[in-house]
């Protein structure tokens, strides 16, 4: 069951299988996977005598169908089934499959909490990420018998969860793991559960969903299942390892999520990755409307705290001794490439740096080698929006609002549906505005502020802006640049122009606007940090 692959062919045809024995058993699907897990559970550890009959009530289906199947296989099938058979039944509810890499990266997390912690997985489902964590403890099966705690509101999931744990990491004969993890696990909302439940430490994929807002929580703003789930892990364990969205480090209705958790965790690393060219959660979301195979959502991966630091050994000791292992730290947003996706997981701690506030309170994803710099142009008393006009001048700027790989600002008009059209106050500030917005900065500052999809005008109007001189020269070479690097996208049928400068001229601009301060950039736009 160690397999970390996950195929949808194969998925697929057990799908097909299971749907057929319901329907000619004129039963549930839920009766029929019980069925399936008890033969799967059965036959790989027939030392447990009739153990996994008593949770799941159910006798083995012949033929043991999920015997091939790796943990995330086994959620893909238990997902696929439900869509398939009773669509009503399952509706997309924001949760996403967690591929087996991105669950041991976040388990691999566990080998630096206090050993005999007591563990919870607030919403196990199959049991994917419990299944990693006992994996990368080296107790697992004192974990399992003693100290793992499981809650879902799926009590099928729930009791799939257990047996295929404990068929996995339970002793030799200990069939009393079996009944232990199942008398400790709960079928409920956790939000409703939690302080009642007794454990140190949580690793979790919250549902991501929005909900009405209830105002017992600081984070009511948000209107957000994942952030209400944070919030009670804050009030009930002394940390946790989460795979959120990473909308979190920047949306202003997060702002009070962002607060709760450096107010309870004294401790605290964010890996933050992008969703191209290649995404976390790859695979399918069953029952779910969107048309899409993949999910693409932003991700992070969130590891806290609440007192003692993490530990300098294992997969920390590499790590810069520059950077301080007391506080958050945060790394930029991650891009790789499939090819490279193992390298991703391997060195994602060698990007982590101090965590730094933004202008609103955002969580700044900076990457270390741009961070001294960071540093310096905070603290400048000057902003774009200082140089802006509210109202129509004659000094316009056009810059495209959805940027990927760069960005530009043009002295000419996009023929384009989604831009900025930004007047300035002065002829010198509008000269001084086109140096800068066609630098590498205000692509750097999106990248570390936001880096979503658009670039807000909230992002723009906060970029800090550098006393340099105005340089005509430059200012002609972009204006010529302007007409011979035109490049246009055809989205959703319409041509989108844009203009993107030759790196040699961004360079050029870099060097006369910060010095001899300015770092290599090369990373800030690379598609790939880890090749």
């Amino acid at each position: 069951m160690a397999r970390s692959s996950f195929k949808p062919s194969r998925v697929s045809r057990i799908v097909s299988l299971l749907a057929v024995n319901a329907a000619e058993e004129e039963t549930s699907a839920a009766e029929i996977w019980l069925r399936a897990v008890t033969s799967l559970c059965e036959a790989k550890r027939p030392d447990l005598g009739g153990a996994f009959r008593a949770v799941t009530g159910s006798t083995p289906l012949p033929g043991n169908p999920l015997e091939l199947l790796g943990i995330a296989e086994i959620g893909m099938v238990y997902e696929a089934l439900l869509a398939t058979t009773d669509p009503t039944s399952r509706r997309s509810n924001g949760q996403y499959f967690t591929p087996d890499d991105a669950a041991t990266f976040m388990a691999s997390q566990a080998r630096n909490f206090p050993r005999a912690s007591r563990w919870l997985d607030p919403c196990c489902g199959v049991g994917n990420l419990a299944w990693h964590l006992c994996a990368a403890v080296p107790d697992s099966d004192s974990l399992l018998h003693e100290r793992l705690t499981l809650v879902d509101k799926d009590q099928t999931a729930l009791t799939t969860a257990v047996c295929v744990l404990a068929a996995e990491f339970s002793a030799a004969g200990d069939s009393a793991a079996v009944t232990a993890l199942w008398q400790r696990s709960r079928v409920g909302n956790f939000l409703d559960l939690a302080h009642e439940l007794d454990v140190d430490f949580a690793i979790v994929n919250p549902p991501y969903a929005k909900c009405d807002k209830d105002l017992s929580f600081r984070t009511y703003k948000s209107a957000d299942s994942y952030a209400y789930f944070l919030e009670r892990l804050s009030e009930n364990t002394d940390g946790f390892i989460a795979i959120t969205p990473g909308s979190f480090l920047t949306a202003r209705k997060y702002s009070a999520l962002r607060i709760l958790l450096r107010e309870t965790y004294g401790h605290g690393e964010v890996f933050v990755f992008d969703n191209v060219p290649d995404t976390i959660f790859r695979g399918f979301k069953f029952g779910s409307t969107n048309t899409s195979n993949t999910n693409f959502v932003r991700a992070t991966v969130t590891v806290t705290q609440k007192s003692a630091p993490f530990a300098s050994g294992s997969n920390r000791a590499s790590r810069a001794s520059s950077i301080s292992r007391v506080g958050w730290l945060i790394t930029p947003i991650l891009r790789w490439k499939s090819t490279h996706r193992s390298e991703l997981f391997a060195r994602a701690s060698s990007l982590l740096t101090p965590l730094r506030l933004g202008p609103g309170g955002e969580w700044m994803k900076v990457m270390p080698e741009t961070a001294s710099l960071y540093d310096a142009l905070v603290a400048l008393p000057t902003t774009l929006a200082d140089l802006r006009s509210r109202h129509p001048t004659p000094f316009k700027l056009e810059i495209a609002s959805t940027p990927r790989y760069f960005t530009s600002a043009t002295m000419r008009g996009l023929e384009r549906a989604s831009k900025h059209v930004i007047y300035f106050k002065d002829e010198q500030s509008y000269l001084r505005a086109y140096l800068l917005l066609n630098s590498s900065l205000l692509y750097w500052w999106w990248r570390c502020m936001d880096g979503g999809i658009t670039l807000t005008v909230a992002t723009f109007k906060a970029l800090p802006v550098p006393e340099f001189p105005i340089d005509a020269g430059l200012v002609r070479s972009l204006q010529k640049s302007e007409n011979e690097n035109l490049v246009t996208k055809l989205n959703a049928g319409k041509v989108n122009e844009n203009v993107k400068h030759p790196s040699d001229l961004v360079k050029r601009l870099d060097a006369h606007i910060l010095g001899g301060d300015a770092p290599d950039f090369s990373r800030v736009f690379s598609p790939n940090l880890f090749a």
